[in-house]
Protein backbone atom coordinates (compact mmCIF):
# COMPACT_ATOMS: atom_id res chain seq x y z
CA UNK A 1 0.00 0.00 0.00
CA UNK A 2 1.16 3.56 -0.89
CA UNK A 3 1.00 7.42 0.07
CA UNK A 4 0.10 10.24 -2.00
CA UNK A 5 0.88 13.64 -0.95
CA UNK A 6 0.26 16.87 -2.12
CA UNK A 7 0.86 20.41 -0.82
CA UNK A 8 0.09 23.75 -2.31
CA UNK A 9 2.08 26.48 -1.11
CA UNK A 10 0.81 29.94 -1.49
CA UNK A 11 0.77 33.12 -0.49
CA UNK A 12 -1.87 33.54 2.18
CA UNK A 13 -5.29 32.44 1.44
CA UNK A 14 -8.69 34.85 2.80
CA UNK A 15 -10.27 32.74 5.50
CA UNK A 16 -13.31 32.32 4.00
CA UNK A 17 -11.66 31.00 1.01
CA UNK A 18 -10.05 27.68 2.49
CA UNK A 19 -12.45 25.62 3.66
CA UNK A 20 -14.02 25.71 -0.09
CA UNK A 21 -10.20 24.62 -0.78
CA UNK A 22 -9.70 22.24 1.71
CA UNK A 23 -13.41 20.19 0.74
CA UNK A 24 -13.09 20.77 -2.97
CA UNK A 25 -9.59 19.31 -3.68
CA UNK A 26 -10.03 16.27 -2.01
CA UNK A 27 -13.64 15.73 -3.28
CA UNK A 28 -12.15 16.31 -6.43
CA UNK A 29 -9.31 13.82 -6.26
CA UNK A 30 -11.53 11.12 -4.70
CA UNK A 31 -14.05 11.48 -7.91
CA UNK A 32 -10.64 10.98 -9.65
CA UNK A 33 -9.64 7.83 -8.28
CA UNK A 34 -13.12 6.43 -7.12
CA UNK A 35 -14.24 6.49 -10.99
CA UNK A 36 -10.99 3.88 -11.57
CA UNK A 37 -12.30 1.96 -8.11
CA UNK A 38 -8.90 2.73 -6.86
CA UNK A 39 -9.38 2.45 -2.95
CA UNK A 40 -7.11 4.03 0.01
CA UNK A 41 -7.41 3.37 4.07
CA UNK A 42 -7.60 7.52 4.81
CA UNK A 43 -7.35 10.59 3.20
CA UNK A 44 -7.43 14.02 4.71
CA UNK A 45 -7.03 17.44 4.01
CA UNK A 46 -5.09 20.52 6.14
CA UNK A 47 -4.17 23.80 5.53
CA UNK A 48 -2.37 27.02 7.23
CA UNK A 49 -2.79 30.56 5.92
CA UNK A 50 -0.10 29.51 3.17
CA UNK A 51 -0.20 25.75 2.86
CA UNK A 52 -3.09 23.18 1.33
CA UNK A 53 -1.94 19.69 2.02
CA UNK A 54 -3.89 16.45 0.46
CA UNK A 55 -3.17 13.09 1.71
CA UNK A 56 -4.16 9.70 0.74
CA UNK A 57 -2.87 6.79 3.00
CA UNK A 58 -2.99 3.25 2.18
CA UNK A 59 -3.76 3.53 -1.23
CA UNK A 60 -3.93 1.36 -4.09
CA UNK A 61 -0.74 1.65 -6.57
CA UNK A 62 -2.73 0.48 -9.73
CA UNK A 63 -6.07 -0.33 -11.14
CA UNK A 64 -7.21 -3.40 -12.66
CA UNK A 65 -9.28 -1.83 -15.94
CA UNK A 66 -11.48 -4.49 -17.45
CA UNK A 67 -12.30 -4.76 -21.03
CA UNK A 68 -15.75 -3.43 -21.70
CA UNK A 69 -17.97 -3.08 -24.85
CA UNK A 70 -17.94 0.06 -26.22
CA UNK A 71 -20.97 0.56 -28.89
CA UNK A 72 -20.72 2.32 -32.17
CA UNK A 73 -23.01 3.06 -35.05
CA UNK A 74 -25.61 1.32 -36.25
CA UNK A 75 -24.78 -1.20 -39.46
CA UNK A 76 -27.13 0.60 -41.49
CA UNK A 77 -25.29 4.10 -41.08
CA UNK A 78 -23.45 5.68 -43.61
CA UNK A 79 -19.64 4.35 -43.77
CA UNK A 80 -18.87 7.97 -42.46
CA UNK A 81 -20.14 7.42 -39.25
CA UNK A 82 -18.25 4.23 -38.89
CA UNK A 83 -14.68 5.80 -40.11
CA UNK A 84 -15.56 8.83 -37.67
CA UNK A 85 -15.84 6.07 -34.68
CA UNK A 86 -12.95 3.97 -35.58
CA UNK A 87 -10.42 7.62 -35.49
CA UNK A 88 -12.17 8.50 -32.30
CA UNK A 89 -10.68 5.39 -30.51
CA UNK A 90 -7.87 4.71 -32.39
CA UNK A 91 -8.58 1.46 -34.02
CA UNK A 92 -8.78 -0.21 -37.11
CA UNK A 93 -11.66 -2.02 -38.81
CA UNK A 94 -10.96 -5.31 -37.97
CA UNK A 95 -11.08 -4.38 -34.04
CA UNK A 96 -15.12 -4.00 -34.27
CA UNK A 97 -17.37 -6.77 -34.66
CA UNK A 98 -21.25 -6.69 -35.08
CA UNK A 99 -24.10 -7.76 -32.20
CA UNK A 100 -28.01 -7.11 -32.30
CA UNK A 101 -29.52 -5.45 -29.71
CA UNK A 102 -33.27 -4.39 -29.15
CA UNK A 103 -32.09 -1.56 -31.40
CA UNK A 104 -31.16 -3.31 -34.22
CA UNK A 105 -27.66 -4.27 -35.68
CA UNK A 106 -24.67 -2.00 -34.16
CA UNK A 107 -21.08 -2.25 -34.51
CA UNK A 108 -19.22 -2.53 -31.17
CA UNK A 109 -15.30 -2.22 -30.12
CA UNK A 110 -14.05 -4.30 -26.62
CA UNK A 111 -11.52 -3.30 -25.16
CA UNK A 112 -8.62 -5.40 -23.22
CA UNK A 113 -8.07 -5.60 -19.88
CA UNK A 114 -5.33 -3.33 -18.50
CA UNK A 115 -3.61 -2.25 -15.47
CA UNK A 116 -3.52 1.33 -15.16
CA UNK A 117 -1.24 3.13 -12.48
CA UNK A 118 -2.34 5.20 -9.87
CA UNK A 119 0.65 7.83 -9.94
CA UNK A 120 -0.19 7.90 -13.74
CA UNK A 121 -3.28 8.52 -13.03
CA UNK A 122 -2.61 11.60 -10.83
CA UNK A 123 -0.15 12.78 -13.18
CA UNK A 124 -2.84 13.51 -15.85
CA UNK A 125 -5.43 14.50 -13.80
CA UNK A 126 -3.88 17.24 -11.21
CA UNK A 127 -3.26 19.88 -14.06
CA UNK A 128 -6.89 19.33 -14.81
CA UNK A 129 -8.40 19.49 -11.58
CA UNK A 130 -6.14 22.89 -10.38
CA UNK A 131 -6.74 24.52 -13.63
CA UNK A 132 -11.00 23.79 -12.91
CA UNK A 133 -11.05 24.24 -9.47
CA UNK A 134 -13.88 26.77 -8.56
CA UNK A 135 -13.18 29.35 -6.60
CA UNK A 136 -15.49 31.69 -5.20
CA UNK A 137 -12.49 34.20 -5.64
CA UNK A 138 -9.38 34.36 -7.92
CA UNK A 139 -6.97 36.13 -9.23
CA UNK A 140 -4.11 36.49 -12.01
CA UNK A 141 -0.84 37.83 -11.19
CA UNK A 142 2.58 39.06 -13.33
CA UNK A 143 2.27 38.06 -16.81
CA UNK A 144 0.98 34.35 -15.71
CA UNK A 145 -2.64 32.79 -17.07
CA UNK A 146 -3.09 30.59 -13.53
CA UNK A 147 -6.07 31.50 -11.72
CA UNK A 148 -5.82 30.97 -7.86
CA UNK A 149 -7.11 32.19 -4.59
CA UNK A 150 -3.40 33.82 -4.29
CA UNK A 151 -0.64 33.25 -6.01
CA UNK A 152 0.67 29.88 -6.09
CA UNK A 153 4.61 29.82 -5.41
CA UNK A 154 5.28 25.83 -5.39
CA UNK A 155 3.57 22.28 -5.76
CA UNK A 156 4.73 19.44 -3.68
CA UNK A 157 3.64 16.01 -4.80
CA UNK A 158 4.60 12.77 -4.53
CA UNK A 159 3.15 9.20 -4.90
CA UNK A 160 5.62 6.51 -2.77
CA UNK A 161 8.08 8.86 -1.87
CA UNK A 162 8.75 9.63 -5.54
CA UNK A 163 7.84 13.03 -7.67
CA UNK A 164 4.32 12.70 -9.27
CA UNK A 165 5.30 14.56 -12.55
CA UNK A 166 3.10 17.26 -14.11
CA UNK A 167 2.78 21.08 -15.35
CA UNK A 168 0.49 23.68 -13.73
CA UNK A 169 0.99 27.07 -16.24
CA UNK A 170 4.52 28.23 -15.29
CA UNK A 171 4.91 25.70 -12.37
CA UNK A 172 6.30 22.26 -12.14
CA UNK A 173 5.50 19.65 -9.37
CA UNK A 174 8.75 18.55 -7.49
CA UNK A 175 9.57 17.13 -3.79
CA UNK A 176 10.56 20.82 -2.57
CA UNK A 177 8.34 23.12 -0.62
CA UNK A 178 9.00 26.56 0.90
CA UNK A 179 9.92 26.59 4.63
CA UNK A 180 9.26 30.36 5.26
CA UNK A 181 6.67 32.43 3.98
CA UNK A 182 8.86 35.36 4.31
CA UNK A 183 11.91 33.97 3.38
CA UNK A 184 11.71 32.13 -0.35
CA UNK A 185 15.43 30.95 -0.40
CA UNK A 186 14.45 28.73 2.70
CA UNK A 187 13.82 25.37 0.74
CA UNK A 188 12.98 21.49 1.65
CA UNK A 189 12.97 17.95 0.17
CA UNK A 190 9.63 15.94 1.42
CA UNK A 191 9.13 12.87 -0.11
CA UNK A 192 6.63 11.54 2.55
CA UNK A 193 3.85 13.16 4.56
CA UNK A 194 4.99 11.88 8.02
CA UNK A 195 8.81 13.39 7.73
CA UNK A 196 7.09 16.39 6.70
CA UNK A 197 4.74 16.72 9.77
CA UNK A 198 7.53 15.90 12.17
CA UNK A 199 9.84 18.90 10.51
CA UNK A 200 7.26 21.41 11.31
CA UNK A 201 5.98 20.01 14.46
CA UNK A 202 9.73 20.76 15.65
CA UNK A 203 8.97 23.91 14.11
CA UNK A 204 6.31 24.93 16.50
CA UNK A 205 3.56 24.39 13.24
CA UNK A 206 0.11 23.06 13.37
CA UNK A 207 -0.84 21.89 10.39
CA UNK A 208 -3.95 20.29 11.46
CA UNK A 209 -6.69 22.81 11.51
CA UNK A 210 -9.04 21.24 13.80
CA UNK A 211 -5.89 20.47 16.57
CA UNK A 212 -4.88 24.54 16.26
CA UNK A 213 -8.74 25.28 16.88
CA UNK A 214 -9.03 22.85 20.17
CA UNK A 215 -5.35 24.24 21.12
CA UNK A 216 -6.77 27.79 20.53
CA UNK A 217 -9.79 27.15 22.85
CA UNK A 218 -7.79 24.87 25.57
CA UNK A 219 -5.75 27.71 26.39
CA UNK A 220 -8.50 30.75 26.33
CA UNK A 221 -10.47 28.45 29.11
CA UNK A 222 -7.16 28.31 30.98
CA UNK A 223 -6.94 32.66 30.84
CA UNK A 224 -10.74 32.67 31.43
CA UNK A 225 -10.23 30.47 34.63
CA UNK A 226 -7.81 32.47 36.06
CA UNK A 227 -9.57 35.51 35.72
CA UNK A 228 -12.67 34.09 36.33
CA UNK A 229 -14.39 35.73 32.99
CA UNK A 230 -16.38 34.71 29.94
CA UNK A 231 -16.64 35.16 25.85
CA UNK A 232 -18.83 34.89 23.65
CA UNK A 233 -19.76 32.16 22.31
CA UNK A 234 -18.65 32.86 19.13
CA UNK A 235 -17.63 29.86 16.73
CA UNK A 236 -17.33 32.37 13.52
CA UNK A 237 -14.77 34.15 14.92
CA UNK A 238 -13.24 31.01 16.51
CA UNK A 239 -12.95 29.29 13.06
CA UNK A 240 -11.67 32.68 11.73
CA UNK A 241 -8.48 33.15 14.08
CA UNK A 242 -7.75 29.12 13.56
CA UNK A 243 -7.36 29.77 9.83
CA UNK A 244 -5.55 32.81 10.27
CA UNK A 245 -2.67 31.27 12.43
CA UNK A 246 -0.43 28.22 12.03
CA UNK A 247 1.54 28.24 15.37
CA UNK A 248 -1.24 30.07 17.76
CA UNK A 249 -0.32 31.32 21.12
CA UNK A 250 -2.90 33.99 23.57
CA UNK A 251 -1.85 36.75 24.63
CA UNK A 252 -3.84 38.84 27.47
CA UNK A 253 -4.41 42.28 26.68
CA UNK A 254 -6.02 45.24 27.95
CA UNK A 255 -6.97 48.78 26.24
CA UNK A 256 -7.72 52.12 27.84
CA UNK A 257 -10.70 52.07 30.68
CA UNK A 258 -12.07 54.94 30.00
CA UNK A 259 -13.15 53.19 26.94
CA UNK A 260 -15.61 51.65 28.51
CA UNK A 261 -18.36 54.88 29.05
CA UNK A 262 -19.01 53.89 24.89
CA UNK A 263 -21.89 51.70 23.86
CA UNK A 264 -20.60 47.97 24.30
CA UNK A 265 -21.45 46.92 20.99
CA UNK A 266 -19.04 49.82 19.69
CA UNK A 267 -16.30 47.65 21.55
CA UNK A 268 -17.58 44.06 20.65
CA UNK A 269 -18.19 44.89 17.23
CA UNK A 270 -14.18 46.90 17.18
CA UNK A 271 -12.86 43.94 18.84
CA UNK A 272 -14.14 40.90 17.19
CA UNK A 273 -15.63 42.18 13.29
CA UNK A 274 -12.75 44.45 12.71
CA UNK A 275 -9.43 43.26 14.73
CA UNK A 276 -10.42 39.59 15.40
CA UNK A 277 -10.16 40.19 18.64
CA UNK A 278 -11.62 37.88 21.98
CA UNK A 279 -13.27 40.96 24.43
CA UNK A 280 -13.28 39.67 27.99
CA UNK A 281 -16.96 40.08 30.17
CA UNK A 282 -18.11 39.71 33.53
CA UNK A 283 -20.02 36.79 34.70
CA UNK A 284 -22.92 39.23 34.55
CA UNK A 285 -22.55 39.72 30.95
CA UNK A 286 -20.75 43.45 31.59
CA UNK A 287 -18.26 43.71 29.29
CA UNK A 288 -14.37 44.51 30.75
CA UNK A 289 -11.30 46.43 29.32
CA UNK A 290 -9.44 43.27 28.62
CA UNK A 291 -9.16 41.13 25.79
CA UNK A 292 -7.84 38.26 24.22
CA UNK A 293 -5.34 38.11 21.19
CA UNK A 294 -4.50 35.22 18.94
CA UNK A 295 -0.90 35.68 17.24
CA UNK A 296 1.14 33.73 15.08
CA UNK A 297 4.21 33.48 16.55
CA UNK A 298 5.64 33.58 20.56
CA UNK A 299 5.93 36.99 21.63
CA UNK A 300 9.00 37.01 24.10
CA UNK A 301 9.13 40.72 24.08
CA UNK A 302 6.19 41.47 24.72
CA UNK A 303 6.36 44.04 21.47
CA UNK A 304 3.06 42.04 19.81
CA UNK A 305 1.18 42.64 22.85
CA UNK A 306 2.21 46.79 22.99
CA UNK A 307 1.04 46.59 19.36
CA UNK A 308 -2.24 45.19 19.25
CA UNK A 309 -3.15 47.69 22.84
CA UNK A 310 -1.96 50.76 20.54
CA UNK A 311 -4.06 49.33 17.86
CA UNK A 312 -7.45 49.00 20.09
CA UNK A 313 -6.51 52.56 21.56
CA UNK A 314 -6.47 54.32 18.22
CA UNK A 315 -9.80 52.36 16.86
CA UNK A 316 -11.46 53.32 20.06
CA UNK A 317 -10.15 56.50 20.58
CA UNK A 318 -11.90 57.44 16.84
CA UNK A 319 -15.38 55.98 17.77
CA UNK A 320 -15.12 57.69 21.17
CA UNK A 321 -14.62 60.67 18.81
CA UNK A 322 -17.86 59.66 16.39
CA UNK A 323 -19.85 58.49 19.70
CA UNK A 324 -19.38 62.36 21.57
CA UNK A 325 -19.84 64.14 18.31
CA UNK A 326 -23.34 62.22 17.42
CA UNK A 327 -25.02 62.07 21.00
CA UNK A 328 -24.48 66.19 20.71
CA UNK A 329 -26.19 66.51 17.86
CA UNK A 330 -30.68 67.03 18.03
CA UNK A 331 -32.18 64.21 16.36
CA UNK A 332 -35.31 65.49 15.88
CA UNK A 333 -33.20 68.68 13.94
CA UNK A 334 -31.27 65.51 12.19
CA UNK A 335 -34.35 64.03 10.10
CA UNK A 336 -34.36 66.91 7.30
CA UNK A 337 -31.07 65.83 6.39
CA UNK A 338 -32.37 62.47 5.54
CA UNK A 339 -33.68 64.45 2.68
CA UNK A 340 -30.16 63.60 0.98
CA UNK A 341 -30.03 60.46 1.09
CA UNK A 342 -31.98 58.08 -1.40
CA UNK A 343 -33.84 55.13 -0.01
CA UNK A 344 -34.73 53.28 -3.33
CA UNK A 345 -35.43 54.44 -6.99
CA UNK A 346 -38.81 55.39 -7.51
CA UNK A 347 -39.50 55.49 -3.65
CA UNK A 348 -37.54 58.72 -2.55
CA UNK A 349 -35.26 59.72 -0.05
CA UNK A 350 -35.24 58.33 3.43
CA UNK A 351 -37.49 61.13 4.36
CA UNK A 352 -40.03 60.27 2.20
CA UNK A 353 -39.83 57.24 3.82
CA UNK A 354 -39.96 58.17 7.34
CA UNK A 355 -43.00 60.51 6.76
CA UNK A 356 -45.04 56.86 5.41
CA UNK A 357 -43.67 55.35 7.97
CA UNK A 358 -45.62 57.94 10.38
CA UNK A 359 -48.71 58.11 8.82
CA UNK A 360 -48.78 53.68 9.28
CA UNK A 361 -47.24 53.73 12.56
CA UNK A 362 -50.46 56.16 13.34
CA UNK A 363 -52.94 53.71 12.16
CA UNK A 364 -51.70 50.95 13.67
CA UNK A 365 -51.38 52.68 16.93
CA UNK A 366 -55.16 53.53 16.87
CA UNK A 367 -55.44 49.63 16.01
CA UNK A 368 -53.66 48.74 19.59
CA UNK A 369 -54.90 51.94 21.62
CA UNK A 370 -51.22 53.10 22.32
CA UNK A 371 -50.11 56.65 21.89
CA UNK A 372 -50.25 57.80 18.66
CA UNK A 373 -47.70 60.90 19.09
CA UNK A 374 -44.52 58.51 20.57
CA UNK A 375 -45.12 56.64 17.42
CA UNK A 376 -45.27 59.00 15.24
CA UNK A 377 -41.76 60.66 16.84
CA UNK A 378 -40.33 56.89 16.86
CA UNK A 379 -40.79 56.51 12.95
CA UNK A 380 -39.61 60.58 12.77
CA UNK A 381 -35.86 60.04 14.71
CA UNK A 382 -35.81 56.41 13.82
CA UNK A 383 -33.75 56.63 10.74
CA UNK A 384 -31.59 59.59 11.97
CA UNK A 385 -28.49 57.53 13.14
CA UNK A 386 -28.07 56.42 9.40
CA UNK A 387 -26.35 59.26 8.82
CA UNK A 388 -24.44 59.49 12.05
CA UNK A 389 -20.69 59.40 12.45
CA UNK A 390 -21.16 56.35 14.09
CA UNK A 391 -23.03 54.30 12.09
CA UNK A 392 -21.21 55.56 9.01
CA UNK A 393 -17.51 53.76 10.79
CA UNK A 394 -19.83 50.56 12.06
CA UNK A 395 -22.88 49.72 9.36
CA UNK A 396 -23.59 47.00 11.11
CA UNK A 397 -25.19 48.74 14.57
CA UNK A 398 -27.61 50.74 12.37
CA UNK A 399 -30.74 50.92 14.86
CA UNK A 400 -29.00 50.08 17.53
CA UNK A 401 -26.70 53.35 17.70
CA UNK A 402 -30.16 55.11 17.43
CA UNK A 403 -31.52 53.47 20.45
CA UNK A 404 -28.82 54.79 22.24
CA UNK A 405 -28.53 58.02 20.78
CA UNK A 406 -32.33 58.68 21.63
CA UNK A 407 -32.18 57.35 25.30
CA UNK A 408 -28.86 59.72 25.44
CA UNK A 409 -31.25 62.77 24.54
CA UNK A 410 -33.66 61.68 27.22
CA UNK A 411 -36.72 60.79 24.81
CA UNK A 412 -39.08 58.05 26.99
CA UNK A 413 -38.24 54.85 26.84
CA UNK A 414 -40.74 52.89 24.36
CA UNK A 415 -39.54 54.87 21.91
CA UNK A 416 -35.66 54.31 22.70
CA UNK A 417 -36.92 50.30 22.34
CA UNK A 418 -38.40 50.74 19.05
CA UNK A 419 -35.55 52.46 17.83
CA UNK A 420 -33.30 49.74 18.73
CA UNK A 421 -35.59 46.97 18.19
CA UNK A 422 -37.11 48.29 14.23
CA UNK A 423 -35.26 45.99 12.34
CA UNK A 424 -36.27 42.58 14.29
CA UNK A 425 -36.42 40.29 13.34
CA UNK A 426 -33.53 39.98 11.28
CA UNK A 427 -33.96 36.02 10.34
CA UNK A 428 -35.50 33.20 11.62
CA UNK A 429 -33.75 32.40 14.95
CA UNK A 430 -33.80 36.29 15.52
CA UNK A 431 -35.68 37.44 18.51
CA UNK A 432 -38.98 39.41 17.96
CA UNK A 433 -39.69 43.19 19.24
CA UNK A 434 -41.88 42.34 21.96
CA UNK A 435 -43.35 45.47 23.13
CA UNK A 436 -46.32 47.20 21.08
CA UNK A 437 -44.36 50.45 20.30
CA UNK A 438 -41.84 48.35 19.12
CA UNK A 439 -43.62 45.90 16.99
CA UNK A 440 -45.94 49.41 15.43
CA UNK A 441 -42.30 50.45 14.31
CA UNK A 442 -41.17 47.56 13.11
CA UNK A 443 -44.28 46.60 11.09
CA UNK A 444 -44.35 49.86 9.66
CA UNK A 445 -41.38 49.81 8.21
CA UNK A 446 -41.67 46.31 6.52
CA UNK A 447 -45.05 47.08 5.70
CA UNK A 448 -43.70 50.11 3.81
CA UNK A 449 -40.82 48.66 1.93
CA UNK A 450 -43.31 45.58 0.61
CA UNK A 451 -46.07 47.98 -0.23
CA UNK A 452 -42.97 50.12 -2.14
CA UNK A 453 -41.81 47.49 -4.22
CA UNK A 454 -44.59 46.09 -5.59
CA UNK A 455 -46.18 49.48 -6.02
CA UNK A 456 -43.41 50.73 -8.51
CA UNK A 457 -43.14 46.92 -10.06
CA UNK A 458 -39.49 46.35 -8.94
CA UNK A 459 -38.47 43.30 -10.84
CA UNK A 460 -35.06 43.24 -9.03
CA UNK A 461 -36.36 42.29 -5.70
CA UNK A 462 -35.22 38.82 -5.81
CA UNK A 463 -37.76 36.41 -4.66
CA UNK A 464 -36.13 35.04 -1.03
CA UNK A 465 -35.77 39.07 -0.43
CA UNK A 466 -39.20 39.83 -1.07
CA UNK A 467 -40.20 36.31 1.48
CA UNK A 468 -38.30 37.03 4.60
CA UNK A 469 -39.98 40.69 4.42
CA UNK A 470 -43.57 38.58 4.29
CA UNK A 471 -42.63 36.62 6.58
CA UNK A 472 -41.20 39.32 9.11
CA UNK A 473 -44.67 41.23 8.19
CA UNK A 474 -46.34 37.97 9.60
CA UNK A 475 -44.09 37.76 12.36
CA UNK A 476 -45.00 41.06 13.96
CA UNK A 477 -48.40 40.90 13.02
CA UNK A 478 -48.55 37.68 15.16
CA UNK A 479 -46.91 39.35 17.91
CA UNK A 480 -49.46 42.51 17.15
CA UNK A 481 -52.55 40.14 17.49
CA UNK A 482 -51.22 38.25 20.89
CA UNK A 483 -50.82 42.12 22.08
Amino acid sequence: MSEFFLELFSEEIPVFLQKNLREGLLDEINKVLDNKSIKSKKSFSLSTPNRLIVVFQGIDKEAKIKSEEIKGPSTSSPPQALDGFLQSKNINKKDVFKKKIDKGEFYFFKTKKKKLKTVDLLSDNLPIILKNFKWKKSMKWGNFELDWGRPLKSILCVFDKKVVNFKLHHLKSSNLTYLDKDFEEKKKVFNDYNSYKKYFHKLGTILDQNKRKDLIKKNIKKVLNKKNLEIDDNEKLLDEVTNLVEQPHILECSFDIKFLSIPKEILILTMQSHQKYFPLFTKKNEITNEFIVIANKKDNKGLIKIGNERVIDARLNDAEFFWNKDKSQNLVKKVSNLKNMNFFKGLGTYFDKVQRMRKLGATISDELLISKEKVELSATICKTDLISEIVGEFPELQGIMGGYLSQVQGFDKEIVDAVKEQYLPVGLESNNPKKPFSITLSLSDRVDTLVGFFGINEKTLKFKRSLCIKKSCSRNYKNTIRK
